[in-house]
């Protein structure tokens, strides 16, 4: 009734059969294991020892007798938690090189206001947990409307997203909400000069590159292509890199 729970943790199916014969045995020796796992005694052994290194056995004597004793099965999530961990951590090295070898340069294109919300929803999904974002506030939110940004913005705090921000540093919206640095809501900004900007908004991420336009043009694009967004993302660093940490609310 166990097996498959245990084999779709990640045991093998004779480390299975033995951790569930120590669970219902108690303290054992390895031929009684064996007994009740209905494996070769020298088989149990090794996976005796196997289960041990797993942290799911441990150890010890009555007498000049070794006697294996199952551990909670509650580690067994803990080994789960512990290889998704080992798993994420080179996920970003992963998918570099599946875009490097089997993912081909292509552009999407999105028009009106709904189909221009599914690349928000694109966003949302990046793998490097960042956003380099070039954004207009005002056009930036009549684009989509107020609301669906308000959406947005939780759903990307909510999700570990960190955005890094070039705003125009005069003429535009200022709050706490929005066009301010604020590291509670993940927002670090910095502010170029009002004439570079004439898109609603440019995102930068994993190796993507998005484009929405203004209210009056009412469209966007992904561009899927390492090179580009590379090359997009250097431009952005060099840009942040050279911006003001506060606006020009006087203008």
């Amino acid at each position: 009734m166990y097996k498959r729970a245990l084999l779709n943790a990640g045991l093998t199916a004779k480390q299975a059969a033995v951790y569930e014969a120590c669970l219902r045995a108690g303290p054992s020796g390895v031929p009684d294991i064996a007994g009740e796992a209905e494996i070769k005694r020298t088989t149990a052994y090794g996976i005796v020892e196997e289960l041990v290194g797993l942290g799911l056995l441990k150890s010890s004597y009555k007498g000049k007798r070794k006697l294996y004793t199952a551990e909670d099965p509650g580690k067994i999530l803990s080994m789960l938690d512990e290889k998704k961990q080992r798993i994420a951590e080179v996920m970003p090295e992963l998918s570099e090189l599946f875009v490097t070898h089997h993912v081909r340069p292509k552009i999407s294109f999105f028009e009106g206001r709904e189909g221009v919300k599914k690349i928000y929803d694109d966003a949302l999904e990046c793998k490097s947990k960042e956003l380099k974002m070039i954004v207009r506030v005002r056009q930036h939110n009549e684009a989509v409307g107020d609301a669906f940004i308000r959406e947005f913005i939780k759903k990307r705090i909510a999700r570990g997203i960190v955005t890094k921000n070039l705003h125009p540093k005069s003429g535009d919206l200022y709050t706490n909400e929005r066009g301010m640095e604020d590291p509670r809501l993940k927002r670090y900004v910095r502010y170029l000069p009002p004439n570079i900007f004439y898109a609603a908004m440019i995102m930068i991420y994993d190796h993507k590159v998005t484009m929405i336009s203004t209210k009056e043009e009412n469209f966007g694009f992904i561009i899927e292509s390492k090179q580009f967004s590379n090359t997009l993302s250097a431009y952005f660093d060099f840009m942040w890199s050279i911006g003001s940490k506060e606006p020009d609310l006087g203008s």
